[in-house]
């Protein structure tokens, strides 16, 4: 019998962290490829699509000393297992952005992208629009319209973070104090960071962004990234599901 993340998380606590291996272990959320615990002060993210997470350590410590906003710092990655220290905030998922959010963002994604890539060793995924429509579902209005509507992809492609939702952008008092979940990031289409701050904050956030980051995609592979995403998470339940149906009434006026 395959062993259960939690199991996973217990067992790699035990390895690397015994201190913390006989107490409490959390569940915190899950998605479609990690289940996330807190045991303690640490987060432990188990991978639950048969992915490793060393690479992820190795990016993410290249990545901290190149952009102005917190990533987590691994305290171990073994297999499928990642652990971090966790960092202050809650995610912004269903709450508005404060104030200078936008332009933090802007600056954090204009770092981002701007590391070479040659260094890394990321998972390369050149994004086809097209590709996004195969296994999408959703009411059958919207989905005409995004097929009448996917862009061509482009070969320019960047370090991306590519799953830049509200549910991983951290604030306290304010500001912005991590962005968390690089399980998908990779060297791909940049429109794809600028998506999902586009379906969770709407057209006058992402300007505000573009102002601190410069010239930014093309809007309409922004917006059709932004609209598959916004019916990927419609079928996600909870919190994401609200939040997509209010993404939704933008997206497709």
């Amino acid at each position: 019998m395959s062993e259960t993340p939690r199991h996973r998380a217990t067992q790699a606590l035990r390895e690397h962290a015994p201190e913390l291996a006989g107490g409490a272990v959390v569940e915190l959320g899950h998605g479609l490829d990690n289940t996330a615990f807190q045991a303690g002060g640490l987060v432990v993210r188990v991978a639950v699509d048969g992915r490793g997470v060393v690479w992820e350590a190795r990016l993410l410590e290249v990545v901290a000393a190149r952009v102005s906003v917190p990533v987590p710092v691994v305290r171990f990655a073994v297999e499928d297992v990642l652990a971090y220290p966790m960092l202050p905030g809650r995610p912004l998922l269903g709450r508005q952005a404060p104030p200078g959010t936008a332009g933090t963002l802007g600056r954090f994604l204009r770092e981002l992208h701007a590391i070479d890539v040659a260094e890394l060793d990321v998972p390369v995924e050149p994004a086809d629009p097209a590709e996004w429509l195969e296994d999408l579902d959703g009411p059958a209005e919207l989905l005409r319209i995004l097929r009448q509507t996917v862009p061509a992809p482009v070969d320019a492609v960047v370090l991306a973070h590519a799953d830049l939702g509200a549910e991983h952008i951290l604030e306290h008092d304010g500001e912005v104090t991590g962005v968390i979940d690089w399980s998908d990031a990779a060297v791909t289409d940049p429109a794809l960071d600028f998506a999902r701050l586009l379906r969770d904050f709407g057209p006058d956030f992402l300007a505000q962004v573009r102002d601190a980051y410069g010239e930014i995609p093309d809007m309409a592979r922004i917006e059709f990234f932004a609209r598959c995403a916004a019916l990927e998470d419609l079928a996600h339940g909870g919190e994401h599901a609200r939040a997509a149906e209010r993404s939704l009434r933008r997206l497709f006026p």
